[in-house]
């Protein structure tokens, strides 16, 4: 008797549950699979950007005649720039020619570059990203266009409460990816990462996990696929989590397969 008391509590326990967790599905960023949960990065356009957005307090005394010194912030994007200009070749997509680099990433966002002693076309450096800040596994990457086959942002979504959506044009643009105050970029790993252009450069903004990984040398040529969007609060209303300990209910919250 106290057994199956037991059980039917727990499924009554289960029931309310998911059903708990597929309405604050809608609103929590944190309901995501773990797989696919949705990271904190920062997005700069340029380094002069990222100096300017960390002017601050420093101990070093300026003088005279001399630049000013660097707060250690300012120092900081420094070294993230130098990072993502050094791996951005190694890790970005290669094409044997300008029309094939065009056709994924749209024209003029493509310039020739050499990799292991071979001339290949590279989407361009728009600008790098920062993640992983906190957590001892500091990196930064070149942010390059969007691509082209990315998956546009719904009607009544934008980057933030879908991560990895790519921002519509502006009104009046052919430009892709920077849709109202957002801009969208690509990864080399084929992630969609935007920005609100409406707030500080220094901002944290949400991206998906694995965008956030260190960029990794690719030696192949040819078009990637674009990853698809890892987050939807709309796709969550009637889905539970497995984070949450419910079991296998509803475990997919994508927005598309991968």
């Amino acid at each position: 008797m106290k057994r199956s008391h037991a059980i039917f509590i727990g499924a009554t326990g289960l029931i309310f549950a998911g059903a708990y967790v597929g309405q604050v599905g809608k609103t929590r960023l944190e309901d995501a699979p773990a797989a696919e949960a949705p990271a904190e990065a920062r997005l700069y356009t340029s380094l002069d950007e990222c100096m300017r957005a960390h002017q601050g307090w420093t101990s070093i005394p300026p003088v005279s005649g001399q630049p000013a010194p660097l707060s250690p912030g300012q120092a900081q994007c420094q070294r993230d720039f130098a990072d993502a200009n050094a791996s951005h070749v190694q890790a970005a997509p290669k094409f044997n020619n300008q029309s094939e680099c065009e056709s994924q990433y749209g024209a003029q966002q493509c310039r020739p570059a050499t990799f292991n002693g071979s001339s290949v076309f590279v989407p361009a450096m728009l600008g790098f990203m920062v993640a992983n800040a906190l957590n001892g596994q500091r990196n930064s990457q070149a942010l390059l266009p969007p691509m082209r086959n990315g998956t546009a942002c719904p009607p009544g979504q934008t980057p933030e409460t879908m991560p990895g959506c790519t921002a519509p044009p502006r009104s009046g643009s052919s430009t892709s990816g920077s849709g109202g105050g957002w801009r969208s970029y690509s990864t080399s790993s084929g992630h969609t990462v935007s920005r609100d252009t409406s707030k500080a450069a220094s901002s944290a903004v949400t991206v998906p996990a694995g965008a956030t990984g260190a960029p990794a040398a690719r030696s192949s040529v040819g078009a990637i696929a674009a990853r698809p969007s890892s987050y939807s609060r709309a796709s969550t209303s009637s889905s539970t989590t497995s984070r949450s300990g419910f079991g296998s209910i509803g475990r997919s919250i994508s927005s598309s397969s991968s």
